[in-house]
């Protein structure tokens, strides 16, 4: 079976073709987002001034953008839970909202049926980072 757009990185996919149904991995689901664009400065002169480069007040990106950000992220969120309840692991899922994703250890046939799950916008392998040490010569 050939991998779904959403799934990122060799190394899931190498796991995805060559893994037995009994093994997992643990994985990143990110939901869909909307895309987000800087504001737009207008005007034909170069800004010169360091407090004309800063971004408008929150509350007036909070309006230009609350309608599209409001709409698709929790809808999107709401279908994984539901996947992640349905495939029975809603009890092993952690939920991120700040950057809008799950984080779960899944068999091949889990992570192949949720990366067909409408509101994914992809799946990677989770990556576990640990600090170097330096060590003293």
């Amino acid at each position: 079976m050939a991998p779904t757009p959403t799934i990122h990185g060799a190394e899931l996919i190498a796991f995805l073709q060559d893994s037995s149904g009994s093994q997992t991995k643990s994985i990143l689901i990110e939901a869909e987002r909307p895309t987000v664009r800087a504001p737009s400065r207008s005007g034909k002169h170069p800004v010169s001034s360091a407090r004309r480069m800063l971004p408008p007040p929150a509350a007036a990106l909070f309006k230009r953008h609350a309608k599209k950000a409001g709409d698709t992220a929790p809808a999107a969120m709401a279908e994984i839970e539901q996947t992640l309840k349905r495939l029975g692991l809603d009890g092993l899922a952690r939920r991120n909202d700040l950057c809008g994703s799950f984080v779960v250890e899944a068999t091949p046939e889990q992570i192949r049926e949720l990366a067909a799950t409408p509101g994914v916008q992809a799946v990677r392998p989770n990556r576990r980072h640990r600090k170097i040490h330096a060590v003293a010569a």
